[in-house]
Order: structure tokens, then C-alpha cells, then sequence
């Protein structure tokens, strides 16, 4: 039944929100209604959505391609519970680790962006009869949450997704299997969970809630053109994307598109999509101002890269990923010692170098209004991109280079 309303909802949503140039300027301004005057105070995480007792408002596209709240004023009672859960004026208490790990699972990690705790953590909720609630990318390419009740569906939600996921009716989900006294594991966001958190009101000892060191969020609308001109580009429909494909390397990951009967693999530092994304140029406008980017968090865990694992944790440096984790709580703890993970403490100090996941402040890049004002008319999307791609000097990408590579052989030495 739950897939059944979700499949109903989804519909109507996306009818509300795809309408050919219905694009989001300016919102209502009755009392006691949402309303976005300054695109910056809004994540979209969807609590307002959600919390509304007459269901009257709806997330929208606005012409960057990102979803925002509007309301309908013919159905809106003025209650002003949409206001009241935002998590954007009513931030959540945020505290500092009470442990850093280095962990990693070998059976896992493969087929993970980094050292595969995700998986584990979510085995032990499924086993116990549990929901997991994550990022799944579709058959049509779009990025959006979705429930796993085993190890199958785990696994469409590994791996990274570096597109704002679609939330639809996730938090009412989650709160009906909550009163029904369900196990429940909720990954995403900092604002997400934020989002999910105010919306329940209260902690439940039965959720587990697990964000990530966010580096911001790309636009959807933005990336459904780009896969449109991917099919131009190689002749065929995209059947999946991996963005951080590994094999060649955890430090210098792929992007992987399976084109038909072909796998293409493209090295991040080459795909303009990669690019953009890395430089901030196509985030979302909350993500520049982003009150949750740091190391403190109001989660249970944080998950992240450790790509300072050759000074941090050397002898687990192969290559292959390592993950950071953050323990919150004691309830974050207590899931994180039952999974079947390779974990040591390490000093915070050395963990968050060079995490941009990390940093307070992100600069909104000079060009991205002149990009997102001309992304929708180019004739090649793709040269369009690469065109407001920052090139590195040669110099500066051999140092990269050599710093990693040099950083491989101090992990061998060591071990």
C-alpha cells in the first residue's frame, strides 16, 4: 500500500511541478502561508509539504530547476504549521562528534563510493525487520528516495548521487512506519534530515538517522538535460550513470554510463557535469549559506570520504576507500558497534583536511547567474558547460598529482 500512495503522490507532484515554463518567481504573501522571497532560506526539504493538514501545497520547478514550495491561497487555512517546521528558520540543536572513526567493510566497498558503511549500518536494519529509507536512481535517470525492506534494494541505493533527490511523501512514510513502532534508518542531507526531524516533532528511539558531508546539491532540472544530451552525445538511450566509479582508482573516480551495450568511462576531471559541480557553480542557491555544513550535526551519524586517509589512518590506505564517520549520539554509536566494520578513532584535527563537506562557507561563483540564465537555450548543452568550467594550470594538476600518488606510497611504506 505504501508504494501504492507513493506511486499516486509521485503523479501528482510531478504534474503539479512539470508544467511546460512554470517556472517559480516570486510566492504568496498571506499570513500564516509559505512563502520563498529569498530563495537562499530554502532546501527544499519538503516538511512544509508535508505538514500541511489540507495538503495545499505542492513543490514547483523554478527556471534554475530546482523545486520550492508554493501554495494554493484558495486551499490554505492560514494555520501556519508550514512555517512553523521549516528547518531553515528553526534549526535544529547541532552538537560535535563524540567520536571520530576510520571504518570500512571489504565485502562492501566495491560497490560503494567510499569504505562501504552505508551498507553495513543498513544490513543490520533490514535483518532486524527494519526500513531503510535512501537515494535510489531510477530507470528514467531522475534521483529520488525510496524504502528497502532487504539487501536488494540496499543495493540500488549505494553509491553517490550528486542530484538534489526528489523526497516526495518519504517523511509521512516514515512517521506512519514509526507509529507503528518499526525500525527505521533515514539517509540523506543535513537539511533533509533536518527537514524529517522537525517534521516528527520529537525523537524517536527507533529511527537512526545518517547524513553526509554535503558538498551542496546540483539542480534536477539541470540534469535531466544534461542525460537528454548525453543520449545525443553517444547515439542511445542511458540506462544507468555511476558517478563514482572506482575501479581505476578511489582517489581519481570515474564517471561510468552504460550507453546500450556499452560501458563509457569517463575520469571526473573530465566531464563538465563532474566540473561544475565540484567548482559550485551549480548548487543550490540554500547551499551557499548552508547553517549545517560543518562538523557538528543534529544526525546520529555523518558519513564522509577520508581523503586524508594516508595521515589519518595509514595502514588502511590501499586505494580501495575508506570512510569517515561521525558519532552523534549514543544511539548512532550503538548502530555503528554492531556493524560488521574495520573501525579505528582518529584525531578530528586530521580527519577533516581536505573535505570540503567540512567548510562553513561556500562562495557562490561569479558566472553561475549567467550560467543558469542561458543553460535552457544552448544549443550544446555540453560546450555550453565546459565553457564555464575553471581550467587548473598544468603545474598545479601534476602537484595534485604527485601529492596522491606520493601520499599511495607513504600508505605502503607504513603498512
Amino acid at each position: 500500500m505504501r508504494d501504492f500512495c507513493r506511486i499516486v503522490d509521485s503523479f501528482h507532484r510531478m504534474c503539479c511541478r512539470r508544467k511546460k515554463n512554470d517556472y517559480v518567481d516570486d510566492f504568496c504573501q498571506e499570513r500564516g502561508m509559505i512563502r520563498i522571497t529569498d530563495k537562499s532560506k530554502c532546501c527544499g526539504c519538503t516538511a512544509c509539504m508535508n505538514i500541511c493538514p489540507v495538503q495545499c501545497i505542492v513543490m514547483r520547478r523554478d527556471r534554475e530547476g530546482f523545486d520550492y514550495p508554493v501554495a494554493n491561497p484558495d486551499r490554505c487555512i492560514s494555520c501556519g504549521r508550514c512555517e512553523d517546521v521549516c528547518p531553515m528558520s528553526n534549526e535544529l540543536a547541532a552538537v560535535p562528534p563524540s567520536e571520530v572513526l576510520a571504518a570500512r567493510n571489504a565485502d562492501y566497498m566495491k560497490g560503494s563510493s567510499s569504505g562501504g558503511v552505508f551498507p553495513a549500518l543498513a544490513r543490520n536494519v533490514v535483518d532486524d525487520g527494519g526500513v531503510v529509507y535512501g537515494a535510489v536512481m531510477n530507470p528514467d535517470l531522475v534521483v529520488s528516495h525510496s524504502d528497502a525492506e532487504d539487501m536488494d534494494g540496499i543495493e540500488r541505493m549505494r553509491g553517490s548521487k550528486y542530484v538534489q533527490s526528489e523526497l516526495y511523501a518519504s517523511f509521512e512514510d516514515v512517521k506512519a512506519l514509526l507509529e507503528e513502532g518499526r525500525r527505521v534508518m533515514f539517509t540523506g542531507t543535513p537539511c533533509q534530515i533536518a527537514g524529517l526531524k522537525s517534521y516528527l516533532g520529537k525523537d524517536h528511539p527507533q529511527l537512526l538517522t545518517v547524513d553526509f558531508a554535503c558538498h551542496g546539491v546540483p539542480s534536477p532540472g539541470l540534469w535531466e538535460k544534461y542525460v537528454k544530451s548525453l543520449c545525443l552525445k553517444y547515439g542511445s538511450g542511458i540506462e544507468e550513470v555511476r558517478f563514482r566509479g572506482k575501479d581505476r582508482s578511489w582517489r581519481q573516480y570515474d564517471l561510468v554510463i552504460n550507453a546500450g551495450d556499452r560501458e563509457i568511462v569517463v575520469p571526473h576531471q573530465k566531464d563538465p557535469y563532474m566540473l561544475l559541480f565540484l567548482q559550485d557553480m551549480t548548487l543550490r542557491p540554500s547551499c551557499y549559506k548552508c547553517g549545517f555544513r560543518s562538523g557538528s550535526s543534529g544526525s546520529d551519524l555523518r558519513l564522509a570520504d577520508l581523503w586524508n586517509v594516508a595521515e589519518a589512518a595509514p595502514e588502511l590506505d590501499d586505494d580501495k576507500g575508506v570512510s569517515l564517520v561521525l558519532a552523534y549520539t549514543g544511539k548512532g554509536r550503538e548502530a555503528l558497534y554492531a556493524a560488521p566494520l574495520d573501525m579505528r578513532k582518529i584525531a578530528p584535527e586530521t580527519a577533516f583536511k581536505r573535505n570540503a563537506g567540512f567548510a562553513e562557507v561556500t562562495d557562490m561563483p561569479e558566472k553561475r547567474t549567467e550560467f543558469f540564465k542561458g543553460y535552457h537555450s544552448a544549443d550544446d548543452l555540453i560546450r555550453f558547460m565546459d565553457s564555464f568550467v575553471v581550467r587548473k594550470p598544468v603545474f598545479s594538476s601534476f602537484c595534485r598529482r604527485l601529492h596522491i600518488a606520493l601520499s599511495k606510497l607513504k600508505g605502503r611504506l607504513i603498512r
